[in-house]
């Protein structure tokens, strides 16, 4: 009793969030107004973090009108005004809550976002993948290569030591990648069939007298990652609610003995392969391809124009992704 009659009373701010930062939220706070109760002077990110929404996806938070740092202390009364990545509004230096952007982008996914990372390994964009990444290694990996974190993970997103991730909304693979491509703007950098979808290594036009294993069509859809989303028919991992505990998956043992899973997978580092003769190659593929056939220089996959091109096109084209 005594304790409770010298505690302290609890503060009060008035909060709204803005745009996809309400995915975040409870439905019932959601595109309105709401107050939160806090004790002492809390940080407002410590506070924007407990309601749901990592801090990577805020890039501006207004406090009673005015633009505040995420170290900025909350004492009760004040109206605080919380924006996403902004697309089409230039904000001021001053008023920028994100580190400035990479010169180069780079990724590093989540053990969820494996058909994501093909694909962005087709666009020419360099990406980091493995189904047996551990929290604590994405956060190092991001962190010592200045690479951007993806991920579905709010808990992950929410670490410290993180500064340049994001949130992916959608589900579908070909959805997240348009998300990525729009939220980092990305459109004119695309250099397709440049990288690897198996490995990330760079794909060069291929020697024909330094042929080192059959080719291969280059279609993320037929041939990706093991990654770990859910097959059809199994529940998807739901995001924690506000004020629930965060959980990860449980299910962190990758699968073993898959010959055909890919070389980055089975292996991070595989050994290049040994160079042979163009007659390895079959002979309608070299008369019909033999001048747009292309080699990864890490894995030495190999990859030619194959049927499945006009197909992938036009699955890319539907979420407006031309190669």
């Amino acid at each position: 009793m005594a304790s409770l009659l010298h505690r302290s009373p609890q503060s009060t701010c008035e909060f709204r969030f803005y745009e996809e930062l309400g995915d975040f939220l409870a439905p019932a706070r959601r595109k309105r107004s709401f107050l939160h109760a806090f004790d002492g002077t809390p940080s407002v990110k410590d506070r924007i973090e407990s309601l749901g929404v990592p801090h990577t996806e805020v890039d501006l938070i207004l406090v009673d009108g005015e633009p505040v740092p995420f170290s900025h202390r909350l004492t009760g009364g004040e109206r605080v005004a919380v924006y996403p990545m902004f697309e089409r509004f230039e904000l001021g230096e001053a008023n920028r809550l994100r580190p400035a952007p990479l010169r180069e982008p780079r990724f590093v996914l989540d053990v969820h976002l494996g058909r994501l990372a093909s694909y962005l390994r087709l666009l020419g964009f360099d990406t980091l993948y493995r189904n047996d990444y551990e929290d604590d290694e994405l956060e190092r990996i991001s962190r010592a290569q200045h690479r951007i974190l993806l991920s579905r993970d709010t808990g992950l997103l929410k670490r410290s030591a993180v500064t340049h991730g994001a949130f992916l909304h959608a589900t579908d693979p070909r959805r997240q990648l348009r998300e990525v491509l729009d939220r980092f703007q990305l459109d004119s950098r695309v250099a397709p069939f440049t990288r690897c979808a198996r490995c990330n290594g760079k794909v060069e036009a291929l020697d024909m007298m330094s042929m080192a294993q059959p080719p291969d069509e280059h279609d993320p859809d037929r041939d990706h990652p093991d990654e770990r989303d859910p097959p059809p028919g199994e529940p998807e991992r739901r995001d924690p609610d506000p004020g629930e505990p965060e959980r990860r998956d449980p299910r962190r043992t990758p699968p073993t003995g898959d010959p055909d899973s890919p070389p980055d997978i089975r292996d991070p580092t595989p050994p290049k392969p040994e160079k042979q003769g163009r007659n390895d190659v079959p002979a309608n593929v070299l008369s019909g391809h033999g001048a747009t056939l292309s080699r990864c220089g890490d894995c030495g996959q190999i990859y030619w124009p194959g049927s499945h091109l006009a197909r992938l096109r036009q699955r890319l084209a539907e979420v407006g992704v031309s190669i």
